[in-house]
């Protein structure tokens, strides 16, 4: 058996971890994306029934949106998804780059013990 073989192993099974990490990140992610829109409906719905109806926000769609930023940037609950959105996120990349890097360790685990191999 190659020296490496046992490491080789460990790795493959802490890229199986991490893989599905990523997938239960991703799926997080989804969860936090889909209550930030709802998040985001609630304040902008808000907003137009607080002033009878959403032409009396501006008289056209850019000074409306910009009235709906203030307003969703106003929104405690907007911000504490939006901040959670951000956070899941950043845990789903950062989990993605783990993935990659012990995908790349066992690539050049399994190069070696090729080259070792085929150098006999």
């Amino acid at each position: 058996m190659h020296p490496l073989y046992e490491k080789a192993i460990e790795v493959a099974e802490k890229l199986k971890e991490a893989r599905l990490q990523v997938a239960h990140l991703s799926s997080e992610w989804a969860d936090a994306e889909y209550d930030l829109a709802v998040a985001q409906a609630r304040a902008e719905r808000g907003l137009i029934k607080k002033v009878g109806g959403e032409k009396k926000l501006g008289s056209t769609v850019e000074s409306r949106e910009r009235v709906f930023t203030l307003a969703r940037d106003a929104d405690e609950d907007y911000r504490a998804q939006l901040e959670r959105r951000n956070q899941a996120k950043i845990r789903l990349e950062q989990a993605k780059v783990e993935a990659a890097s012990l995908s790349d360790r066992l690539s050049i685990m399994l190069a070696a013990m090729r080259a070792e191999k085929s150098n006999e």
